[in-house]
């Protein structure tokens, strides 16, 4: 926080780094417990006064790669009148929070690289660091299935509750459970607080390496073998799943299998220890588990049970189908319910558009999507296939596990692709539709 106003920019990729490595934010100072909001607040106000005195009274700044989350937003708030499945001022809060984590970091880091383009090597040092540093605190985990001491620590510095039991692989909440045989390892969060944000990290950290596949070879690949390897071993097999969906799709977009050559000499180190695995039937059963969606044993949610999902979803919404029960009503559901009779945990993308927002919502993320996707190719950016797999990553991988504040992350990887090729080429005049307001 002092940061912020004393070295800027040191200020905002130090939050950077909390983001990533830190999944809670509860500092308390004279009594007041500072949470996320005020943090963000903080770093907004500190970049106008930033840009005030670098720009001699004039604020600059550059709002077009966030326009398709701006509409996002700005049409869930429009539909909140029309929607009375949740309370008005929950609903509010809600999407008060939301923004906040989404867009004024990500808003902040893009017009600071805009303003200075030697600011990108700062925030990709800090963006690698972290990588690198949960990377490999997730491989040591393996070591202790089941057990995660920073996290038991940090969970108990802010109060909340570290599942043992969810954390040695097992679906039930009691942690006198044994492990369970489909994970070896258990579910391995690394230094975030559930293992689906971490396997979320980690494709969006693969596809951000290949983006500076300029870094040196020994890192390069060495970053790509320890991705893929936590991939493989935190017991998140949604991350294996969405990242074949996306890699199909740069493949497609690309028409060539150069980053296909990639994936598989990098994973030809973990097939040396094949024999190892088929010793091991827990290991065995985990990887072919993943191409085996009718095993319903290991392989989690069926596609009878899918479906099943998806009707109990058309019922819920049957009374307001076009505007949905909310916005953020799945969230505020689960925090009164221990889960719901036909969708459980609202566990894909899908279900939570049309839950919170209906028929509408689903075109408003179509829409957002189109947005996003044509402003990586019209703005000209070399590296736009890999801008667009990556949306493809989260997308998948949002569809397969749900929405449970994955944007953010989205957002400050997109933010940071897009940084690495505006850095390639020279800074747009002052005809690129940014807004300047005269002091």
């Amino acid at each position: 926080m002092i940061m912020l106003f004393v070295r800027f920019r040191v200020g905002v990729a130090a939050y950077l780094a909390y983001i990533f490595l830190v999944p809670f934010m509860k500092v308390e100072i004279g009594g007041y417990v500072l949470q996320w909001n005020f943090i963000n607040i903080l770093v907004l106000l500190a970049f106008f006064v930033n840009q005030y005195k670098k720009n001699d009274g004039i604020f600059k700044f550059d709002y077009r790669p966030l326009i398709p989350f701006f509409i996002y937003f700005g049409v869930s708030l429009v539909l909140m009148p029309f929607q009375d499945g949740m309370p008005a001022g929950e609903a509010l809060i809600t999407w008060r929070m939301q923004v906040m984590k989404c867009l004024i970091l990500a808003f902040v880091i893009w017009n600071d690289i805009l303003g200075d383009k030697n600011s990108i090597k700062l925030y990709r040092n800090v963006t690698i660091g972290c990588i690198i540093i949960s990377a490999l605190y997730g491989l040591y985990l393996t070591t202790i299935p089941g057990i995660n001491p920073y996290m038991i620590f940090i969970s108990e510095a802010n109060g909340e509750e570290f599942n043992f039991a969810y954390a040695a692989g097992n679906s039930g909440l009691s942690d006198n459970e044994v492990l369970n045989e489909e994970r070896l390892f258990g579910r391995i969060s690394s230094v975030f607080s559930h293992p689906m944000t971490y396997g979320l990290f980690l494709g969006l950290s693969l596809f951000y390496t290949y983006r500076n596949k300029d870094l040196s070879k020994l890192l390069f690949y060495g970053l790509v073998l320890l991705i893929l390897a936590n991939i493989f071993f935190c017991g998140v097999r949604s991350a294996i799943a969405a990242m074949s969906v996306a890699i199909i799709i740069l493949l497609l977009q690309t028409r060539n299998i150069k980053f296909l050559l990639y994936i598989i000499f990098s994973t030809i180190g973990l097939y040396v220890l094949w024999d190892v695995i088929v010793e091991s039937p827990t290991l065995y059963t985990y990887i072919t588990s993943i191409l085996d969606p009718s095993n319903s044993e290991v392989g989690g949610s069926t596609i009878e049970m899918r479906l099943e999902q998806f009707q109990g979803c058309l019922e819920e919404i049957r009374d307001n189908i076009l505007e949905g029960k909310g916005f953020g009503w799945t969230g505020y559901y689960l925090s009164i319910h221990d889960g719901h009779p036909t969708m459980l945990f609202f566990e894909s993308l899908i279900f939570v558009v049309l839950c919170n927002s209906g028929v509408i919502g689903v075109i408003l993320w179509v829409f957002m999507s189109i947005k996003v996707l044509k402003y990586n190719h019209t703005k000209g950016h070399p590296f736009d296939y890999i801008l667009n797999t990556l949306y493809a990553f989260y997308i998948a991988y949002a569809c397969i596990t749900g929405e449970y504040g994955y944007m953010q992350y989205f957002i400050l990887f997109y933010i940071l692709m897009l940084a690495e090729d505006q850095h390639m080429k020279r800074l747009e005049g002052p005809n690129s539709h940014q807004i300047i307001f005269d002091e």
